[in-house]
């Protein structure tokens, strides 16, 4: 069987999806801020940053969640982020890569196979690690998209953008920082398990498996990275400032020097 995580956009409207599922005859329920969808031992969960998780639907039934889910989204991402995990029942619930393929197997106890809330609990991870990947993309993407500006300004001593375009690339940078500042508590131990802390061992199984901590961590040395060069394109900028100001006032002076000379004269 299939499971697969998606990361489709900044966040949902929840309520919608439910409203909208329960038309289509499936069961709802709400694990605050999750929503669970169920048909026919057919699981989905959908988090309100924007991502969801499938439980043994076929292929053809996922691409149909994904469009459908279009209309729920707010902040649509250009590119989406799938992982997809082979899910199976056995003696032991774990997580492990395949002997042979490149793939990771989730495995679910027998004496579980029925249990949402574990489901729930590695889904937490599922979607955190899907997240995170949209975020490393896009911040990526940031800083090769600026990475030049650091050599050019070593070589010339000066940035060639205009100041309405360095003005817009400091707006860029800053609108990444704070989606990604915004929802930095949401790679922390969610809530839920404060209240079901039984569950919290699947969820760190997953976190742990999917190396939610060292990449957390790499997200924020490259926020860092992000962050020199708001400060370069910021200096440069006032520099640029600075520099016409000063301009200005030596012209006003000369002007008044010139004034005084023909008056004299």
């Amino acid at each position: 069987m299939r499971c697969v995580s998606f990361c489709t956009a900044g966040s949902y409207k929840l309520n919608a999806i439910a409203d909208f599922f329960k038309s289509k005859g499936f069961t709802v329920r709400f694990y605050r801020p999750v929503l669970h969808v169920t048909k026919e031992q057919k699981d989905i969960f959908f988090f309100n940053n924007g991502c969801f998780i499938t439980w043994g639907l076929k292929k053809r039934q996922e691409q149909e969640i994904f469009k459908q889910v279009r209309e729920f989204s707010v902040d649509t991402l250009e590119n989406s982020e799938v992982d997809r995990f082979v899910f199976r029942i056995g003696h032991v619930t774990k997580i492990a890569p395949h002997d042979r393929f490149n793939a990771d197997i989730i495995t679910i106890a027998d004496d579980e196979a029925d249990n949402v809330q574990l489901k729930l609990a590695i889904s937490y991870g599922l979607a955190q690690s899907v997240k995170l990947e949209a975020y490393e993309e896009s911040i990526q993407k940031t800083i090769d998209t600026n990475s030049r500006i650091s050599s050019e300004l070593a070589k010339t001593g000066r940035i060639s953008l205009s100041r309405k375009a360095i003005s817009q690339r400091i707006g860029e940078i800053f609108l990444e920082r704070s989606s990604v500042n915004l929802s930095s508590g949401y790679f922390d131990v969610p809530e839920y398990f404060w209240q079901y802390s039984n569950l919290e061992a699947y969820y760190v199984m997953a976190d742990q498996f999917l190396d939610i901590p060292k990449r957390v961590a790499s997200l924020n040395r490259k926020l860092d990275v992000l962050h020199e060069i708001f400060d370069m394109l910021n200096n440069q900028l006032q520099h640029r400032y600075s520099s016409i100001l000063e301009f200005i006032i030596i012209l006003l002076i000369f002007s008044e020097i010139i004034i005084n000379i023909v008056h004299r004269a």
